[in-house]
């Protein structure tokens, strides 16, 4: 009897079991721990709103200017049109992030930490934010599945959609972008979607309206998840013909839809237009954000070598291919599936930043993954006719998991660089666990400001010795000069008087009194820089951080003093 009761629920014992590994994981990593971890790229933007509104009342950001030393690099505006400061990107990531954000808050007033939006219970409740996130999304796919596969096929596409593509690096490492967010929320949508078609309800319909806002809310180009909603089950254009017609006659069920769909965008649209002038309001273009639909790159963000989804996420390229197996399984499945897949694929090829960013495989689809799960399963069942083919299949699929764990190692230890990968650099490191000199030899880095044109190119990151080295140029140590002058109130007064008495730029005497001060000796101010950069450089190296963790509780000293005093060591031994 608890052989069958397992056997029949094992798919949940799988979601069981990936989010214990991913507490262990967190806390082995435990990224809150680290000055610039968790809140960082992309994440500042996302969740502004929260410290913003409810810590510091104040979405004017006046708080950011006030204190610059210290919230200067924790958010990142633009000027608006009306001259005003606003956050880049929307606030529907805050919504979710909201109840961990309050425990957080609730938390730090009642602690020794700093209740300020930024202290370590804040970046550990966002860690575990994803994690929890995650886990109901693992659930709603699970339910998902059922209604198409049998219980071994959708344990094993549950597992190979949790830990076998880039999705299991975002909910864990980088645990506050958006794509985890979403991939729930599409979960729920597609759950939802389903659910409506066998029954539909004022209830369902109002909340597959709210789900598929806030999906779009949080990511734009999401709004493609209606295309899966209103083509669901249609197989001919009779079936679209007369679905046209039924939503017609029940135009009372659009309406709501439509209303909830709005209704969750109202606090991002008062916002636009309070910033702006303006109720939709294109942040991204204030920093050159752009899509160039005549120039998409489809077979790069396919198959490079550079960021090609089905290269780093070699599960999906099967997924893809299960599409056209779909008609076999269940003909109202192919055509919603395939026309959200071509045209996703399109879009996020003509976005100018194709790779988006920094990233391990193409982040940008890990939102798809919930609707790539259905022909996930549906290629492993066409495979498992016949008992060694289903053994062959789920083997492989095992072993397709294994490799994006060994990549997500291979990637945390730079051995799959961020943005710089090339053919050379892939095959130099395939099955490395770490780069090899001649790794750091052949990679290559994308020209952002051709990019910015719809030009893409590749050059040579000529400052990568010196980054590799942590010897500052002669223009670093100016500028940590400047820097230093500007902080020095009596010394920045004094400039300040001279510039008024004289009527010429403070900025320019700056400059004057930093050339003087660097012609004069250089070498406190290059050693201070390279310490600050082998104190980064540390802090970026998991497996020296680890080590320095150990030493550090041997002294019985904070973690940030060991890392310092190794930093020091390493310069005067000129190890840098």
């Amino acid at each position: 009897m608890v052989k069958n009761i397992l056997t029949k629920n094992i798919s949940f014992i799988c979601i069981l079991m990936i989010g214990i590994g991913s507490i262990f994981l967190n806390f082995s990593h435990h990224k809150w721990q680290r000055e610039n971890g968790v809140i960082e790229w992309d994440v500042k933007s996302y969740y502004a709103y929260l410290p913003a509104t409810f810590i510091y009342k104040d979405l004017t950001l006046q708080f950011r200017r006030d204190n610059i030393d210290k919230f200067g690099d924790l958010i990142w505006p633009v000027e608006t049109p009306t001259h005003k400061q606003a956050i880049v990107t929307t606030m529907g990531l805050s919504f979710l992030y909201s109840p961990f954000f309050g425990a957080a808050h609730i938390y730090s007033l009642n602690s020794d930490y700093e209740a300020d939006g930024y202290s370590l219970p804040y970046k550990f409740a966002l860690v575990f934010s994803a994690l929890f996130y995650v886990i109901i999304g693992l659930i709603f796919l699970q339910k998902t599945l059922r209604e198409f596969f049998k219980e071994d096929v959708v344990a094993l596409v549950v597992t190979a959609i949790g830990i076998g593509t880039n999705l299991f690096y975002y909910y864990t490492y980088e645990a506050a972008m958006p794509h985890a967010y979403n991939f729930t929320l599409i979960s729920i949508f597609l759950y939802l979607t389903i659910q409506f078609y066998k029954n539909p309800g004022i209830k369902k319909i109002f909340w597959l309206g709210l789900v598929s806002g806030l999906i779009t809310l949080i990511r734009p180009t999401n709004i493609l998840v209606l295309v899966l909603f209103f083509l669901w089950n249609i197989t001919s254009i009779k079936d679209f013909k007369n679905r046209v017609l039924w939503f017609l006659k029940e135009y009372k069920l659009i309406l709501i839809m439509a209303s909830a769909f709005i209704l969750i965008w109202i606090p991002q649209f008062i916002y636009w237009y309070w910033v702006s002038g303006k109720i939709f309001y294109f942040s991204y273009g204030e920093i050159g954000g752009k899509f160039f639909f005549l120039n998409p790159q489809i077979k790069n963000i396919l198959i490079s070598y550079k960021k090609g989804w089905f290269v780093y996420t070699p599960i999906m390229l099967f997924a893809f291919i299960g599409i056209f197996t779909l008609p076999k399984l269940r003909k109202g499945l192919f055509i919603p599936i395939f026309l959200f897949s071509v045209i996703n694929i399109y879009i996020l090829a003509s976005w100018w930043c194709w790779w988006f960013g920094g990233s391990f495989g193409l982040r940008s689809f890990i939102d798809s993954y919930a609707i790539m799960a259905i022909p996930l399963g549906a290629i492993i069942t066409r495979f498992s006719f016949k008992k060694y083919l289903k053994i062959f299949s789920f083997g492989f699929i095992s072993v397709l998991i294994l490799f994006n764990i060994f990549q997500i190692q291979q990637y945390t230890h730079q051995a799959i660089h961020y943005w710089w990968m090339n053919k050379e650099a892939y095959w130099e490191t395939f099955l490395k666990l770490r780069p090899t000199e001649r790794y750091w030899q052949v990679i290559t880095l994308p020209d952002y400001e051709k990019a910015r044109k719809g030009i893409y190119v590749e050059i040579k990151p000529e400052y990568e010795k010196k980054e590799n080295n942590n010897i500052p140029s002669e223009k670093e140590i100016l500028n940590h000069i400047t820097e230093n002058i500007k902080k020095d109130s009596v010394q920045f007064s004094l400039l300040k008087l001279k510039a008024a008495e004289k009527g010429v730029n403070i900025d320019s005497l700056i400059m004057i009194r930093a050339k003087e001060i660097y012609d004069k000796d250089s070498t406190e101010y290059k050693k201070e820089l390279i310490i600050q950069n082998l104190i980064i450089s540390i802090k970026n190296n998991t497996d020296l951080l680890e080590k320095i963790e150990k030493k550090a509780k041997k002294r019985d000293i904070s973690i940030d003093s060991m890392i310092v005093l190794d930093a020091v060591w390493l310069y005067k031994n000129n190890k840098y």
